[in-house]
């Protein structure tokens, strides 16, 4: 090798070598980026004996894919467990005693108690309390429901527009790569922006994505609906102001596409955008339909009945009224938001100028003797609270669209309300704990396949130390050499 040789060779090493060593500074500094990809470097023979760097990122698209669905699914179990926890907490004070099963059961003891002295007002009267907790209980729930799904309604726009701010960003950056891909730069940089933007999206609504040339990538939500194609899609969606039993929020519109979780592929699509749309339209309604359905059983069965034989008047609401008030909910319908306007009637209540007797003896207000059952005014009179004790217990039929089936009497179906409740969130937060692992499980084979090992690179920058050591030996050597010779020379 002629001396000539040796100094280009040396040269190209050291600069090669100078390459490396800041790949592995630009590793080392992206350690703790989670967004960030590993480069690596393959030194590449050129011609006269020179060498240069090809730099590649250690990305794996199957792993990255694997990984946006898992975040999704799990975007989805977490607001679904997060919106569950808080309609459990309605009632789960004090081991649910203020649950309407609990209450309705202190009820039926109170009116066993009446019953038993029903010359005793006291016990009337507190027969009659009982009466207005549960009542107070069922508002309760209504009004915490209807909160829940406008709280989810504003969510929903939080999410729609935080879509619509990550498909701007990733605009800018998707044009940087695919400019940059064009031009033959290194667009590393802006991929690992790009897919961490993905991240970020996958996390609100479940997504597919598709990569055509010059590294250009389309976003389509799992509907099929595109959401990125070379510039965004418009994501749109109106709040609702307030929501009560039977409002229907809006729907969520990409390019005015309706993409409501019934278009999703999957049952309910995944995002936190799904599981917000699930809440507000599926899951709190539910719980709704199924309070409305006590309240309105809870009104009929108290319902004050025409004592004549045939009767000719209609029954009226007595102990329980309602909004709707004096008509009666229809038998085994669904009444939308009665549970939100339930009340115990003024009538029975002795601080608003009413009696408990009232309760014992039948009768309505103002007085109609059709009505009244202890004509006499007995103070020895329990027939009819025998008999509200008896349809307490008693099977009824309900609303097979309240999502509890078979007749069941109101004490059973108050309770199977609750569990079915509880079932659900603990299949959800089961689903959103094997979610969570798989999620993590795939960011940890990211980490692996892509992330940096400070260790690795450490090593790297040794080994790239000892090589600059041996190219600088040798521009020394060949510099004594040449020395040598001009000292010959002169």
């Amino acid at each position: 090798m002629s001396l000539t040789s040796a100094l280009l060779t040396a040269q190209s090493a050291l600069t090669t070598t100078s390459k490396q060593t800041a790949l592995v500074s630009r590793n080392i500094a992206g350690a703790n980026d989670p967004n960030f990809t590993r480069r690596i470097g393959s030194v590449v023979s050129g011609p006269n004996g020179s060498t240069y760097l090809s730099v590649r990122r250690s990305a794996d698209d199957a792993l990255l894919s694997k990984y946006i669905e898992t975040n999704s699914q799990l975007g989805t179990s977490s607001t679904m467990k997060s919106g569950l926890d808080r309609l459990s907490g309605i009632y789960s004070a004090n081991n649910a005693s203020g649950s309407p099963s609990a209450l309705l059961g202190d009820l039926r003891d109170s009116l066993q108690q009446y019953a038993s002295q029903p010359g005793n007002n006291s016990v009337g009267e507190a027969a009659v309390s009982k009466a207005v907790n549960l009542a107070n209980a069922l508002n309760k729930g209504s009004n915490e429901i209807q909160k829940l799904r406008l709280d989810a309604d504003g969510d929903i726009n939080d999410s729609v527009k935080n879509i619509n701010s990550l498909l701007a960003k990733f605009e800018t950056i998707n044009n940087k790569v695919v400019n940059g891909t064009r031009s033959g730069a290194d667009v590393s940089d802006y991929l690992d922006q790009r897919d961490g933007l993905l991240k970020e999206i996958s996390g609100e609504i479940g997504i597919t994505t598709m990569v055509r040339g010059d590294n250009d990538l389309v976003i389509f939500a799992e509907s099929g609906v595109t959401l990125f194609e070379g510039s965004p899609r418009k994501v749109s969606f109106t709040p609702t102001s307030a929501f009560a039993a039977g409002t229907t929020g809006n729907q969520v519109y990409v390019d005015g596409v309706p993409l409501s979780h019934d278009t999703f592929q999957q049952p309910f699509g995944t995002g936190r955008l799904s599981g917000l749309l699930q809440l507000r339209d599926q899951t709190a309604p539910a719980y709704q339909n199924q309070l409305d359905e006590v309240a309105r059983s809870l009104v009929s069965m108290f319902a004050e009945k025409d004592q004549k034989n045939p009767p000719t008047l209609p029954n009226v609401p007595g102990l329980f009224t309602y909004s709707g008030a004096p008509a009666m909910p229809a038998d085994g319908t669904i009444s939308p938001g009665i549970a939100g306007t339930i009340k115990v009637s003024s009538a029975y209540i002795l601080s608003e100028g009413g009696s408990p007797t009232l309760l014992r003896d039948g009768g309505t207000n103002p007085a109609n003797p059709d009505y009244v059952q202890n004509t006499g005014g007995s103070a020895g009179y329990s027939a009819r609270l025998q008999g509200l004790i008896g349809a307490i217990n008693a099977p009824r039929t309900y609303d097979a669209n309240a999502g509890i089936s078979g007749q069941k009497s109101l004490l059973d179906y108050s309770a199977a309300s609750i569990s079915s409740l509880e079932t659900k969130r603990k299949s959800v937060t089961e689903t959103n704990t094997y979610n969570g692992v798989l999620a993590s499980r795939a960011e940890d084979a990211i980490s692996n396949a892509s992330g940096v090992n400070i260790d690795v690179e450490m090593q790297s920058m040794l080994e790239l130390e000892h090589s600059y050591q041996a190219s600088a030996r040798i521009l020394s050597a060949v510099d004594a050499m040449l020395n040598e010779l001009l000292n010959a020379v002169k």
